[in-house]
Protein backbone atom coordinates (compact mmCIF):
# COMPACT_ATOMS: atom_id res chain seq x y z
CA UNK A 1 0.00 0.00 0.00
CA UNK A 2 1.37 3.64 -0.83
CA UNK A 3 2.79 5.33 2.07
CA UNK A 4 2.56 9.34 2.58
CA UNK A 5 6.89 9.35 2.17
CA UNK A 6 6.22 7.47 -1.12
CA UNK A 7 4.10 9.90 -2.11
CA UNK A 8 6.62 12.75 -1.12
CA UNK A 9 9.28 10.95 -2.69
CA UNK A 10 7.34 11.07 -6.13
CA UNK A 11 6.69 14.34 -5.34
CA UNK A 12 10.43 15.56 -5.45
CA UNK A 13 10.53 13.34 -8.98
CA UNK A 14 8.18 15.38 -10.68
CA UNK A 15 8.06 18.95 -8.59
CA UNK A 16 9.32 20.53 -12.22
CA UNK A 17 7.52 18.38 -14.09
CA UNK A 18 3.50 20.15 -15.42
CA UNK A 19 1.71 17.04 -13.54
CA UNK A 20 -2.27 15.60 -12.84
CA UNK A 21 -3.06 14.47 -9.98
CA UNK A 22 -6.80 13.29 -9.03
CA UNK A 23 -7.98 11.96 -5.97
CA UNK A 24 -11.48 10.03 -6.21
CA UNK A 25 -14.14 9.25 -3.44
CA UNK A 26 -14.44 5.52 -4.98
CA UNK A 27 -17.61 4.74 -2.65
CA UNK A 28 -20.73 3.05 -3.51
CA UNK A 29 -23.39 2.20 -1.80
CA UNK A 30 -26.06 2.37 -4.10
CA UNK A 31 -25.86 -0.40 -7.26
CA UNK A 32 -26.83 2.07 -9.08
CA UNK A 33 -24.16 4.44 -8.53
CA UNK A 34 -21.69 1.99 -9.37
CA UNK A 35 -20.30 4.39 -12.04
CA UNK A 36 -20.39 7.38 -9.90
CA UNK A 37 -16.79 7.85 -9.79
CA UNK A 38 -16.64 8.43 -14.10
CA UNK A 39 -18.83 11.04 -13.69
CA UNK A 40 -17.12 13.21 -10.37
CA UNK A 41 -14.11 12.45 -12.89
CA UNK A 42 -15.46 13.94 -16.11
CA UNK A 43 -16.51 17.39 -13.61
CA UNK A 44 -12.96 17.66 -12.48
CA UNK A 45 -11.67 17.73 -15.77
CA UNK A 46 -14.12 19.90 -16.70
CA UNK A 47 -13.05 22.51 -13.54
CA UNK A 48 -9.55 22.36 -14.54
CA UNK A 49 -10.15 22.85 -18.06
CA UNK A 50 -12.45 26.18 -17.32
CA UNK A 51 -9.27 27.16 -14.53
CA UNK A 52 -6.84 26.58 -17.97
CA UNK A 53 -8.57 28.55 -19.96
CA UNK A 54 -6.56 31.84 -20.03
CA UNK A 55 -3.40 29.45 -20.00
CA UNK A 56 -0.84 29.30 -22.48
CA UNK A 57 -1.56 26.91 -25.67
CA UNK A 58 1.66 24.45 -24.81
CA UNK A 59 0.38 23.94 -20.85
CA UNK A 60 -3.71 23.35 -22.36
CA UNK A 61 -2.00 21.04 -24.50
CA UNK A 62 0.21 19.32 -21.75
CA UNK A 63 -2.90 18.49 -19.90
CA UNK A 64 -4.87 17.83 -23.25
CA UNK A 65 -2.50 14.64 -23.64
CA UNK A 66 -2.33 13.71 -19.33
CA UNK A 67 -6.58 13.51 -19.65
CA UNK A 68 -5.98 11.69 -23.16
CA UNK A 69 -3.54 9.07 -21.26
CA UNK A 70 -5.76 8.88 -18.18
CA UNK A 71 -9.06 8.13 -19.99
CA UNK A 72 -7.34 5.55 -22.43
CA UNK A 73 -6.08 3.96 -19.02
CA UNK A 74 -9.06 3.57 -17.03
CA UNK A 75 -10.98 2.71 -20.70
CA UNK A 76 -11.60 -0.86 -19.73
CA UNK A 77 -12.48 -0.53 -16.02
CA UNK A 78 -16.21 -1.29 -15.21
CA UNK A 79 -17.92 -0.80 -12.16
CA UNK A 80 -17.03 0.21 -8.78
CA UNK A 81 -13.43 0.97 -7.98
CA UNK A 82 -13.26 -1.78 -5.18
CA UNK A 83 -11.90 0.59 -2.38
CA UNK A 84 -12.84 3.54 -0.52
CA UNK A 85 -10.67 6.11 -2.07
CA UNK A 86 -8.32 6.48 -5.30
CA UNK A 87 -5.43 8.17 -6.30
CA UNK A 88 -4.08 8.74 -9.71
CA UNK A 89 -1.13 11.09 -11.16
CA UNK A 90 -0.47 11.66 -14.58
CA UNK A 91 2.56 13.05 -16.21
CA UNK A 92 4.25 13.48 -20.13
CA UNK A 93 1.22 11.95 -21.08
CA UNK A 94 1.53 8.90 -18.63
CA UNK A 95 0.14 7.31 -16.02
CA UNK A 96 2.99 7.29 -13.14
CA UNK A 97 0.31 6.29 -10.29
CA UNK A 98 -2.63 4.25 -10.00
CA UNK A 99 -3.46 3.21 -6.11
CA UNK A 100 -6.74 2.38 -4.44
CA UNK A 101 -6.75 4.19 -0.59
CA UNK A 102 -8.10 2.24 2.23
CA UNK A 103 -9.72 5.69 3.64
CA UNK A 104 -11.82 8.39 1.85
CA UNK A 105 -10.87 10.67 0.14
CA UNK A 106 -12.37 14.19 -1.38
CA UNK A 107 -13.07 14.21 -4.97
CA UNK A 108 -10.15 17.00 -5.99
CA UNK A 109 -8.34 16.92 -9.08
CA UNK A 110 -4.85 19.26 -9.32
CA UNK A 111 -2.81 20.60 -12.21
CA UNK A 112 0.54 22.23 -11.53
CA UNK A 113 4.18 20.75 -10.65
CA UNK A 114 4.74 18.07 -8.27
CA UNK A 115 1.62 15.90 -7.04
CA UNK A 116 -1.10 17.05 -4.42
CA UNK A 117 0.03 15.66 -1.27
CA UNK A 118 -2.90 17.21 1.20
CA UNK A 119 -6.05 14.99 0.41
CA UNK A 120 -3.68 11.42 0.96
CA UNK A 121 -3.61 12.79 4.27
CA UNK A 122 -7.43 12.40 4.64
CA UNK A 123 -7.16 8.47 3.48
CA UNK A 124 -5.50 7.80 7.12
CA UNK A 125 -8.51 7.70 8.65
CA UNK A 126 -9.08 4.13 8.28
CA UNK A 127 -7.89 1.73 11.25
CA UNK A 128 -4.62 1.19 9.25
CA UNK A 129 -1.33 0.11 11.07
CA UNK A 130 0.27 -2.91 12.40
CA UNK A 131 -0.47 -4.47 16.03
CA UNK A 132 -0.09 -7.58 18.46
CA UNK A 133 -2.97 -9.66 19.62
CA UNK A 134 -2.98 -12.20 22.53
CA UNK A 135 -5.94 -15.41 22.22
CA UNK A 136 -5.46 -16.57 25.75
CA UNK A 137 -7.29 -19.73 26.94
CA UNK A 138 -6.56 -22.01 30.12
CA UNK A 139 -4.16 -24.71 27.62
CA UNK A 140 -2.35 -22.20 25.58
CA UNK A 141 -1.79 -18.18 24.76
CA UNK A 142 -1.57 -17.68 20.77
CA UNK A 143 0.48 -14.67 20.07
CA UNK A 144 -0.62 -12.89 16.34
CA UNK A 145 1.27 -9.92 14.49
CA UNK A 146 -1.97 -8.52 12.39
CA UNK A 147 -0.38 -5.36 9.40
CA UNK A 148 -2.26 -3.95 7.17
CA UNK A 149 -2.60 -6.74 5.00
CA UNK A 150 -2.21 -9.98 6.93
CA UNK A 151 -2.68 -11.89 10.32
CA UNK A 152 -0.14 -14.50 11.32
CA UNK A 153 0.93 -16.12 14.31
CA UNK A 154 3.90 -15.63 15.90
CA UNK A 155 4.64 -17.94 18.82
CA UNK A 156 2.39 -19.75 21.25
CA UNK A 157 2.53 -19.99 24.62
CA UNK A 158 1.34 -22.89 26.69
CA UNK A 159 0.37 -23.97 30.31
CA UNK A 160 2.62 -26.88 31.74
CA UNK A 161 1.40 -28.83 34.64
CA UNK A 162 2.81 -31.92 36.63
CA UNK A 163 1.75 -35.27 35.06
CA UNK A 164 1.12 -36.63 38.83
CA UNK A 165 -1.27 -34.49 40.07
CA UNK A 166 -2.92 -34.80 36.53
CA UNK A 167 -3.07 -38.16 36.71
CA UNK A 168 -4.05 -38.12 40.78
CA UNK A 169 -7.51 -35.56 39.40
CA UNK A 170 -7.98 -37.97 37.27
CA UNK A 171 -8.21 -41.03 39.60
CA UNK A 172 -10.09 -38.78 41.94
CA UNK A 173 -12.46 -37.92 39.31
CA UNK A 174 -13.31 -41.91 38.57
CA UNK A 175 -14.56 -42.13 42.30
CA UNK A 176 -13.13 -44.99 43.82
CA UNK A 177 -14.25 -46.43 46.85
CA UNK A 178 -10.93 -46.91 48.83
CA UNK A 179 -9.59 -43.26 48.36
CA UNK A 180 -12.02 -42.03 50.75
CA UNK A 181 -11.65 -38.13 51.00
CA UNK A 182 -8.09 -38.16 49.57
CA UNK A 183 -10.23 -37.97 46.01
CA UNK A 184 -11.07 -34.47 46.78
CA UNK A 185 -7.87 -33.35 48.41
CA UNK A 186 -6.07 -35.03 45.26
CA UNK A 187 -8.26 -32.56 42.87
CA UNK A 188 -8.32 -29.63 44.62
CA UNK A 189 -4.30 -29.84 44.48
CA UNK A 190 -4.42 -30.64 40.83
CA UNK A 191 -6.94 -27.52 40.78
CA UNK A 192 -4.42 -25.50 42.56
CA UNK A 193 -1.45 -26.38 40.17
CA UNK A 194 -3.60 -26.22 37.30
CA UNK A 195 -4.40 -22.16 38.86
CA UNK A 196 -0.77 -21.69 39.42
CA UNK A 197 0.39 -23.21 35.97
CA UNK A 198 -2.21 -20.97 33.87
CA UNK A 199 -0.55 -17.67 36.31
CA UNK A 200 3.09 -18.80 35.04
CA UNK A 201 2.35 -19.26 31.66
CA UNK A 202 0.70 -15.40 31.86
CA UNK A 203 3.81 -14.02 33.27
CA UNK A 204 6.17 -15.62 30.62
CA UNK A 205 3.66 -14.56 28.15
CA UNK A 206 3.81 -11.34 29.26
CA UNK A 207 7.46 -11.10 29.57
CA UNK A 208 7.03 -12.20 26.36
CA UNK A 209 5.33 -9.69 24.67
CA UNK A 210 7.33 -6.75 26.36
CA UNK A 211 10.35 -8.03 24.42
CA UNK A 212 8.15 -7.28 20.51
CA UNK A 213 7.16 -3.75 19.30
CA UNK A 214 6.80 -1.85 22.23
CA UNK A 215 5.02 1.02 20.07
CA UNK A 216 2.45 -1.47 19.07
CA UNK A 217 -0.62 -1.44 20.72
CA UNK A 218 -1.65 -5.16 22.09
CA UNK A 219 -4.95 -6.25 22.00
CA UNK A 220 -5.89 -9.17 24.30
CA UNK A 221 -8.39 -11.69 23.73
CA UNK A 222 -9.92 -14.97 25.11
CA UNK A 223 -11.14 -17.22 28.25
CA UNK A 224 -13.03 -14.10 29.63
CA UNK A 225 -12.17 -15.60 33.22
CA UNK A 226 -8.36 -15.03 32.27
CA UNK A 227 -8.94 -11.59 30.51
CA UNK A 228 -8.50 -9.69 34.23
CA UNK A 229 -5.39 -11.43 35.21
CA UNK A 230 -3.82 -11.68 31.70
CA UNK A 231 -4.20 -7.63 31.41
CA UNK A 232 -2.70 -7.21 35.12
CA UNK A 233 0.16 -9.92 34.36
CA UNK A 234 1.14 -7.46 31.18
CA UNK A 235 0.36 -4.23 33.48
CA UNK A 236 2.73 -6.03 35.69
CA UNK A 237 5.34 -6.24 33.15
CA UNK A 238 5.59 -2.78 32.12
CA UNK A 239 3.62 -3.43 28.84
CA UNK A 240 1.80 -0.12 28.18
CA UNK A 241 -0.63 -0.11 25.83
CA UNK A 242 -3.43 -2.96 26.07
CA UNK A 243 -6.75 -3.22 24.87
CA UNK A 244 -9.11 -5.44 26.05
CA UNK A 245 -10.98 -7.06 23.69
CA UNK A 246 -14.19 -9.19 24.79
CA UNK A 247 -15.41 -9.71 21.26
CA UNK A 248 -11.93 -11.74 20.09
CA UNK A 249 -13.35 -15.60 21.92
CA UNK A 250 -10.56 -18.56 22.87
CA UNK A 251 -10.93 -20.33 19.17
CA UNK A 252 -11.47 -16.57 17.46
CA UNK A 253 -10.52 -17.36 13.28
CA UNK A 254 -7.89 -14.78 11.46
CA UNK A 255 -11.02 -12.47 9.97
CA UNK A 256 -12.37 -11.81 13.39
CA UNK A 257 -8.72 -10.73 14.47
CA UNK A 258 -8.38 -8.92 11.62
CA UNK A 259 -11.77 -6.87 11.94
CA UNK A 260 -11.22 -6.39 15.56
CA UNK A 261 -7.93 -4.75 15.35
CA UNK A 262 -9.21 -3.01 12.24
CA UNK A 263 -12.18 -1.32 14.96
CA UNK A 264 -9.74 -1.30 17.67
CA UNK A 265 -6.93 0.86 15.64
CA UNK A 266 -10.03 3.08 14.47
CA UNK A 267 -10.67 3.46 17.93
CA UNK A 268 -7.62 4.68 19.40
CA UNK A 269 -7.05 6.89 16.28
CA UNK A 270 -10.44 8.88 17.17
CA UNK A 271 -9.04 9.03 20.89
CA UNK A 272 -5.82 10.50 19.94
CA UNK A 273 -6.97 12.95 17.21
CA UNK A 274 -9.53 14.16 19.83
CA UNK A 275 -6.64 14.71 22.33
CA UNK A 276 -4.81 16.57 19.92
CA UNK A 277 -7.33 19.34 19.31
CA UNK A 278 -8.54 19.01 22.74
CA UNK A 279 -4.85 20.06 23.55
CA UNK A 280 -4.57 22.42 20.81
CA UNK A 281 -7.28 24.66 21.64
CA UNK A 282 -6.48 24.68 24.94
CA UNK A 283 -2.95 25.88 24.48
CA UNK A 284 -4.43 28.64 22.33
CA UNK A 285 -6.96 30.16 24.71
CA UNK A 286 -4.10 29.98 27.54
CA UNK A 287 -2.51 32.35 25.02
CA UNK A 288 0.66 29.01 24.51
CA UNK A 289 2.03 27.66 21.95
CA UNK A 290 -0.84 26.64 19.88
CA UNK A 291 -3.36 28.58 17.52
CA UNK A 292 -6.34 28.30 15.52
CA UNK A 293 -7.85 29.48 12.68
CA UNK A 294 -6.42 29.77 8.94
CA UNK A 295 -4.89 33.25 9.03
CA UNK A 296 -3.12 32.85 12.18
CA UNK A 297 -1.94 29.00 10.84
CA UNK A 298 -0.48 30.72 7.74
CA UNK A 299 1.59 33.08 9.83
CA UNK A 300 2.98 30.84 11.96
CA UNK A 301 4.15 28.72 9.16
CA UNK A 302 5.27 31.55 7.42
CA UNK A 303 7.36 32.05 10.75
CA UNK A 304 8.75 28.63 10.75
CA UNK A 305 7.59 27.96 14.40
CA UNK A 306 5.33 24.99 13.97
CA UNK A 307 5.42 21.71 15.43
CA UNK A 308 2.63 20.40 14.38
CA UNK A 309 -0.10 21.06 11.56
CA UNK A 310 -3.46 19.82 12.40
CA UNK A 311 -6.03 20.44 9.62
CA UNK A 312 -9.71 19.11 9.64
CA UNK A 313 -11.01 16.50 6.78
CA UNK A 314 -13.24 19.16 5.47
CA UNK A 315 -10.96 21.72 5.07
CA UNK A 316 -8.65 19.53 2.87
CA UNK A 317 -12.19 19.39 0.84
CA UNK A 318 -13.07 23.15 0.70
CA UNK A 319 -9.94 24.54 0.56
CA UNK A 320 -7.65 22.35 -1.01
CA UNK A 321 -5.46 24.96 -2.83
CA UNK A 322 -4.65 26.84 1.08
CA UNK A 323 -4.01 23.28 2.52
CA UNK A 324 -1.85 22.16 0.24
CA UNK A 325 0.13 25.35 0.69
CA UNK A 326 -0.03 24.41 4.55
CA UNK A 327 0.92 21.20 3.99
CA UNK A 328 3.79 21.56 2.03
CA UNK A 329 4.94 24.46 4.41
CA UNK A 330 4.82 22.17 7.25
CA UNK A 331 6.83 19.43 5.73
CA UNK A 332 9.86 22.20 4.82
CA UNK A 333 9.72 22.90 8.66
CA UNK A 334 10.39 19.13 9.49
CA UNK A 335 6.74 19.60 10.97
CA UNK A 336 4.08 16.74 12.17
CA UNK A 337 0.69 16.98 9.75
CA UNK A 338 -2.33 15.44 11.37
CA UNK A 339 -5.76 15.50 9.58
CA UNK A 340 -8.50 14.68 11.98
CA UNK A 341 -11.75 13.98 10.93
CA UNK A 342 -15.10 12.73 13.01
CA UNK A 343 -16.15 14.63 16.39
CA UNK A 344 -12.10 15.91 16.38
CA UNK A 345 -12.75 17.58 13.30
CA UNK A 346 -16.35 19.15 14.04
CA UNK A 347 -14.52 20.28 17.16
CA UNK A 348 -11.65 21.85 15.04
CA UNK A 349 -13.94 23.43 12.50
CA UNK A 350 -15.52 25.69 15.12
CA UNK A 351 -12.39 27.25 15.38
CA UNK A 352 -11.61 27.78 11.43
CA UNK A 353 -10.93 23.83 10.68
CA UNK A 354 -7.02 24.40 10.65
CA UNK A 355 -4.60 24.75 13.37
CA UNK A 356 -1.29 24.64 14.89
CA UNK A 357 1.21 23.33 17.87
CA UNK A 358 3.87 26.09 18.00
CA UNK A 359 8.25 25.28 19.07
CA UNK A 360 7.99 28.78 19.98
CA UNK A 361 5.31 31.93 19.80
CA UNK A 362 5.76 34.48 16.69
CA UNK A 363 2.78 36.61 18.39
CA UNK A 364 4.46 37.68 21.24
CA UNK A 365 4.79 41.13 21.27
CA UNK A 366 8.33 42.46 21.97
CA UNK A 367 8.47 44.75 25.10
CA UNK A 368 8.51 48.23 24.60
CA UNK A 369 12.21 49.93 25.80
CA UNK A 370 11.78 53.14 28.07
CA UNK A 371 11.18 56.61 26.26
CA UNK A 372 9.54 53.85 23.24
CA UNK A 373 5.81 53.56 21.84
CA UNK A 374 5.10 49.76 22.66
CA UNK A 375 3.32 48.83 18.98
CA UNK A 376 0.04 46.94 18.68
Amino acid sequence: MMSFDDLVALDGELRNTPTLTLYLDGRSENPAWRTAWRRSLKQEETRLRRALADAPHAEREAFTRDIEALEEYLAHRRGTMDAPGWLGVMADAEVRLDVPLRGVTPTIGRWGHGVALAPFLCASEAGDGSAWVVVADSRAARVFRCDDDSVRRVDTVRTQTHPALEEGAAKGRRGSPHLGTRGGVGRAAAERARREARSRMLRTLAAHVRALTPALPVFVGGTPQLLAEAMAAMAHEGVTQVIETPVLGARARVGEIARAVHEGLVQLRRAAEQQLVEELLRRYGDDALGAAGAAITGRALDERSVHTLVLSNSFVALQPEVAEVFVRSALAQDARVEVVSGDAARLLEESGGAGVLLRFSPFKSEPAHEGELATV
